[in-house]
């Protein structure tokens, strides 16, 4: 097959696969991010906590979840993919109500952590996974559908949350919302468990869609066929390439999103309202921009994908910060949020192949989001020294542009022999 043409014959139970993991991707971010912006005030008020403790209790809390995260791929290797994601969504169902039943900030700790991890388990280490089963070549144009899952949750996570809490509640009641998604979770596990086909064989279909040259359908995958080790991985010069260069990249996204509303207010004399419009409307061009990266990614490559994203991320950023392209730099900003999310996983796929990608994605992801994390450093101790985003901002151009330079680090011998990229 031929990675480089756009081929959009996905097959029914394979669009099926790329909508599922689009699903679990919803829940991630939805209930992992734009959800605190409802839960954290709602619990605060509920059971007569500081809000600004329990979202500073937010980082802690990921940072331990990105390294349990990263060790379910032991789980996975013992008792295979999709048994493993089931569990994990029964677990996160779990986590969801002692979460909901947080008796002090300990619990509450205890528990968004279980939460952040197990939720992250099934999504970007199940869900992914399965994709990399199902579509090892096409895997940036069917990332790029997937994805999109992320915006749609910016979009309604936060008013279903709302609406949920109203059921049980006139007044609202957050704790009521975090059942109803604990239940629909656990609903999913049942559906992951009874239907769900974790590789294209074990639903007698090809990888890709696309049959071999031989016309046979092979045998499904068993635990046993899980490829690299975790300790394999880690030594691997290439884990430390695609960590390092995604995390970089990542500072850059999560810097530049999380202080929008504050850049756009502080800087620009924005009202609130019309600075939370104008996020909205960067969010929902993200799902535009979610497409149109897979694309680029299928065409001609990942890396080149990739060292295009950094470039168009920086001059993002200037145009941002330069106030008579405000708003091209609102839009280009919008269309960079959807391939934000598409490189890293395409990328561990492009290096590891369909067996060894749920062990790389679970190190990976942990590499990238301690490196993230360091977006906040940067934040805070530009805002300190100049009394505005905007110092911050320009620091971030030169991460997107590293990021770029990293990635180019990546031969075609650091490429998984299983994928032919050309």
């Amino acid at each position: 097959m031929d990675a480089s043409r756009v081929k959009y014959h996905f097959g029914f139970k394979g669009g099926a696969m790329i909508a599922y993991s689009g699903l679990l991707v919803y829940f991630m971010t939805g209930l992992t991010v734009d959800g605190l912006n409802i839960v954290v005030p709602g619990l605060a008020a509920l059971k007569g906590w500081d809000a600004d403790q329990l979202l500073a209790i937010a980082t802690p809390a990921s940072m331990v979840a990105l390294v349990l995260t990263s060790l379910w791929s032991f789980v996975i290797r013992r008792i295979g993919l999709k048994k493993a994601t089931t569990l994990a969504l029964f677990l996160a169902a779990f986590s969801l109500v002692a979460f909901a039943n947080s008796v002090n900030t300990v619990m509450y700790f205890a528990t968004e952590t279980l939460m952040i991890t197990f939720i992250n388990c099934f999504s970007v280490i199940g869900g992914y996974a399965m994709l990399a089963n199902w579509f090892p070549r096409k895997k940036g144009l069917v990332l790029g559908f997937a994805t999109m899952g992320m915006n749609f949750a910016s979009a309604s996570i936060p008013y279903l949350l709302t609406k949920f809490g109203q059921i049980w509640d006139p007044r609202g009641n957050v704790t009521h919302a975090l059942y109803v998604f604990a239940g629909i979770v656990a609903v999913v596990g049942v559906f992951n468990h009874g239907l769900v086909k974790d590789t294209p064989e074990a639903a007698g279909c090809f990888p890709d869609n696309e049959p071999d040259e031989t016309g046979r359908v092979g045998a499904p995958e068993t635990p046993g066929d899980a490829g690299l080790t975790y300790l394999q991985v880690l030594k691997l010069r290439k884990t430390w390439i695609v960590g390092i260069t995604y995390g970089v990249s990542g500072m850059a996204n999560v810097g530049i999103m999380s202080q929008m509303v504050v850049f756009l207010t502080g800087s620009r004399g924005y009202e609130q309202m019309s600075a939370i419009g104008m996020m909205s409307v960067a969010a929902l061009i993200g799902v535009v921009g979610s497409y149109l990266w897979g694309v680029v990614d299928q065409k001609w490559g990942t890396r080149f994908a990739m060292q295009c994203y950094g470039i168009w991320y920086a001059i993002a950023i200037v145009m941002l910060v330069t106030p008579s392209t405000l708003m091209v730099g609102i839009v280009m900003i919008g269309v960079s949020i959807g391939g934000n999310a598409n490189f890293q996983p395409s990328m561990t796929v492009l290096c590891y192949g369909r067996h060894s990608f749920a062990t790389a994605q679970s190190v990976v992801n942990m590499l990238v989001g301690v490196i993230r994390s360091f977006a906040f450093v940067i934040l805070a101790a530009l805002r300190s020294a100049t009394g505005s985003a905007t110092g911050a901002y320009i620091a971030f151009i030169g991460t997107s542009l590293t990021a770029t330079a990293l990635v180019s680090l990546l031969k075609k011998k650091d490429y998984a022999k299983e994928i032919i990229e050309v």
